[in-house]
Formats: structure tokens, sequence, C-alpha cells
């Protein structure tokens, strides 16, 4: 089973890293709801949230208008699911999954099982399963508000644009998702409702369909977004971090020029754990436990980066 994070090598977001909820996937699937055994193709549908900082989820809502609008009058966004089960939460992904009704109105329960079968390795108290999580069909936009009561607040973050498309049956949008999942890029962040196209990698309509339980647990990859990016930062001309893997306390940071450096540590969900100056080209890692950290290394105006592994 995949593990729940995992790292590209990247470079720090320009943006700070501060409260935020951002829309990381969207998934819509196509796996029986019985179990990966079982008949039908439409489940599980999800959308993967990552929470920044720590925020209480008390007054946020996830909504969806579904199958598009002709203008801006008439969009409509659904009253979404309430997030204010999961409480407060602190720099952790959250998961909310649609369980369908059967034909006589009920809950069909079995999607419980298959999607905690599917990825065991999520905690429950990060999962919300309702009815009212989205049912998405592949053109349905999506977004993350703040209300007071039933007065909106803000737009925290859309994924999807309704104007984008005419009905239920239009995918021609460059964002459609039908039988497919669409992933946030490393290092885009919340939107305040102002969609960009660009911000997203997209499977493809059709990608999950006919795919067995495995294929589509690589295919959608959970807990794999980062606030960190890949294209933000000068380099610093003849870089070195060594010993990397690192097992005893000091780091060796030098460069071509040999001047001072600031040196900001940071894990993989982008929280800052050191914060130093190099003294004599190196600097004293002693707090840092095993693990996966991206270094930010600041030197004359200039700014890298470098992936670093504790033993």
């Amino acid at each position: 089973m995949k593990k729940l994070y995992t790292l590209s090598i990247a470079l720090l977001s320009a943006v700070t890293f501060g409260q935020s909820i951002t829309i990381t996937k969207v998934v819509d699937g196509t796996l029986p709801i019985e179990g990966c055994t079982g008949s039908g193709a439409s489940n599980p549908k999800f959308v993967e949230l990552y929470i920044s900082g720590t925020l209480d989820l008390f007054g946020y809502r996830v909504q969806t208008e579904s199958n598009g609008a002709a203008n801006e009058g008439a969009i409509a966004w659904n009253d979404g699911l309430f997030l204010s089960a999961l409480g407060e939460v602190t720099d952790a992904f959250v998961y909310l999954v649609n369980l369908p009704q059967a034909n006589e109105g009920q809950t069909q329960l079995e999607e419980i099982g298959v999607f905690l079968e599917m990825y065991p390795e999520i905690p429950t108290n990060k999962i919300i399963f309702s009815t009212y999580a989205p049912n998405m069909n592949g053109n349905d936009a999506i977004r993350v508000a703040q209300y007071n009561g039933d007065n909106l607040v803000a737009v925290i973050d859309q994924f999807g644009n309704p104007l984008d498309v005419s009905g239920s049956q239009d995918f021609a949008a460059a964002w459609a998702y039908q039988d497919s999942y669409v992933a946030r890029n490393n290092g885009s962040t919340a939107n305040g409702g102002n969609f960009d196209v660009q911000s997203f990698t997209y499977g493809g309509n059709g990608s999950l369909a006919n795919l067995s339980c495995a294929d589509f647990e690589t295919a959608v990859a959970i807990g794999t977004y980062s606030i960190l990016s890949s294209d933000k930062f000068d380099a610093i001309s003849g870089l070195t971090v060594y010993p990397n893997p690192l097992s005893g306390n000091t780091l060796t940071i030098a460069s071509d020029s040999n001047v001072e450096k600031n040196v900001a540590v940071y894990d993989v969900l982008g929280k800052q754990v050191l914060n130093t100056k190099t003294v004599n080209g190196t600097i004293n890692a002693q707090g840092l436990t095993a693990g996966v950290y991206i270094l930010k290394i600041t030197e004359e105006g200039k700014t890298a980066t470098k992936k670093l592994v504790v033993k």
C-alpha cells in the first residue's frame, strides 16, 4: 500500500504557509461499490483537501455547481457538505467521500468499506462519508467556501468554471474529468474562487475506465500534493550540500562564492523546522529527526533548494 505522503524534489512556493484549504484531488471513480470483486463502475467519488496551518472547520463547506451555467446569473451552487465534523485540523489531508443512495432512497453504506479497503492508511477522523459530499459526474465545478450561517463570507478555493459547461453531457472543457481525476499541481495554492486551469494536472476523460482496484490506487495516489513548487528560484552557482543523507549533526553547505548563507529547513508539509545561518560553511542539524526535508538556501539575493535526507 502506498504511503500517505510523498515528495517531489521541489522548490519552496513563493506564497507563505498560512491557514488555508486547498482542493488537491477530485475523483470520479470507476469501481464497484460492493468491493473490488463486485460489479458496476462508478465509485468512489471523492474530493481530497489539504488543510495548511491549524484551522477550525466550523462554518466551512464544500459545494458543487452541477452541469454548468449559461451565464453568471444562472450559476447555482448547492448547499454543500459542512466540514464542521472534522473539527480542528492541522497540516493534514482530509477526504470527502460521496455515499450513493439506492433506488429506494437508502444510503449505500458499502461505500465506506470500499474506500477504506482502497486507502486503509487514511485516519478515519480525516474522512467524511456523506450523501452531501460532491456527487460529481466529470463536469461539475467544486468550491470550498466559508459561511456565517447562510451568508457567504468568502470563497477559499475553486476547481472548475461553470461557464465552461453547457449541460450534463458536455465534457469538452479542458478541466473535465469524466471517469477520471484531477490533481493539484505542487506549489499551486488556494485561488479564492479564481480558477486557473493550469493549476491542475488532468487524467483525461475515461482514464480510469476498466481499471482494477490496484491500478486505480496507482493512478489516484493520495496525499501527494505539496505546497512546495519546482520553478520559483534562481540557482546558486556551485551549490553543494553534504553529507546527504545526513547521519550526524553537522551539515556542510558550500558554493562558489563561499559567503554566509541563510538556511531554512522545511518538512514535507511545508512547516519550517529550522532557520539559521551558516558558520564556516556548516550548520548544526542536531534538532532534525529522521526523515525527508527541503533546504531553502539564500545567498546574496539568490535562492535555491535541495532535498535533504536525515537518517
